[in-house]
């Protein structure tokens, strides 16, 4: 774990300045926790060898991108905004090394804890992301150059246990994988880490900046969207809040259509079980991006829905049962 972190907290919320102070004051990696009456006051206390994570209250100050990116061009600043709502958020464009966590409005002993708790596993993975890659994981590291072959997902009911056979059915050199699995918040980290530990491949809830590698599964986390994006040259992922489409969060639409406008034909669709239509439209734009899409049959699908409606507006190339499904994603990855 990297080391030198300060924290800045650009709020006055009384309950919510004592509760960060109190909680990430015993971390190691924590340096320094300091307050500042406005965020752009914390430009004076970035430290310039270290790492500055800017806690940002938005109900408080109203965000300024410009003012962040420019800060961001000069030091290692990572921001967590908080609101009571996403919508000023959502209107943000976004950096990679940005992410809103939503506030709750009434600070108890237990919406504090599930709010710190938020905080830290965050916090955590930003200030991992400080730590330079080593050897292995750059040889593992795609650009879009490599022309390499993603294969992107989208399941919803009966997805879990169609993933799990998928992946028991897979070699541990996979390529990179990128999955959206419609879950109740909270439980998408809880079915990550029990595939992990299952099978070979590394498997893990995606967080904003993750890098896409060869034998890597990255699973949306519940109440966030996840897009392909680049990040110093590399393939990697980006989580957010925004709105609900077909009205799930993550969706599967807005996954597949960043695979087809950043991969062009270097990408593998798959649409897996699950009730309603998500999936359908990003899954055609991959098809007309020349992309190989797969859809699960109707006899081996828990709800035949997302395939189907995916297969109604001519987006599936081809459709085969499940247990055919893992062949067919390592055949068309080495194509």
């Amino acid at each position: 774990m990297a080391e030198g972190v300060r924290l800045i907290i650009a709020a006055s919320q009384r309950d919510m300045v004592s509760a960060l102070k109190n909680a990430l004051s015993g971390k190691t990696y924590v340096e320094s926790i300091v307050t500042v009456p406005r965020p752009a006051d914390a430009e004076n206390k970035l430290n310039r060898s270290g790492i500055n994570v800017l806690i940002w209250d938005m109900d408080e100050f109203p965000p300024n991108h410009s003012w962040s990116k420019s800060v961001q061009s000069r030091f290692t600043l990572y921001t967590l905004y908080t609101s009571l709502s996403s919508g000023k958020y959502n209107l943000l464009p976004h950096t990679g090394n940005d992410i809103f966590l939503q506030k709750p409005a009434v600070f108890t002993q237990i919406t504090e804890g599930r709010f710190i708790s938020t905080v830290t596993d965050h916090l955590t993975t930003m200030v991992k992301r400080k730590n330079p890659p080593n050897m292995r994981e750059l040889n593992k590291m795609l650009g879009v150059s490599d022309r390499p072959k993603i294969v992107v997902i989208g399941s919803s009911t009966g997805g879990t246990n169609a993933l799990e056979d998928l992946m028991k059915r897979l070699p541990m050199d996979i390529p990179p994988m990128v999955v959206v699995q419609h879950m109740p918040s909270g439980f998408t980290k809880l079915f990550a880490d029990r595939l992990n530990g299952l099978y070979p491949q590394e498997i893990r809830e995606a967080q904003s900046g993750d890098f896409l590698m060869r034998g890597r599964v990255l699973i949306a986390p519940a109440d966030r969207h996840i897009k392909l994006t680049l990040q110093q040259g590399k393939l990697a992922v980006e989580c957010y809040v925004g709105n609900r489409i077909h009205g799930v969060m993550p969706a599967a639409d807005i996954l597949f259509e960043s695979a087809a406008q950043l991969l062009g034909n270097n990408a593998v669709g798959v649409v897996l079980t699950g009730m309603g239509n998500d999936g359908a439209k990003g899954l055609k734009q991959m098809k007309a991006a020349g992309c190989v899409t797969i859809g699960q049959d109707e006899a081996s699908c828990v709800v035949y829905g997302m395939p189907k409606a995916a297969k109604d507006i001519g987006a599936i190339s081809e459709e085969m049962p499940l247990h055919k499904i893992p062949e067919a994603i390592m055949r068309l990855s080495r194509s």
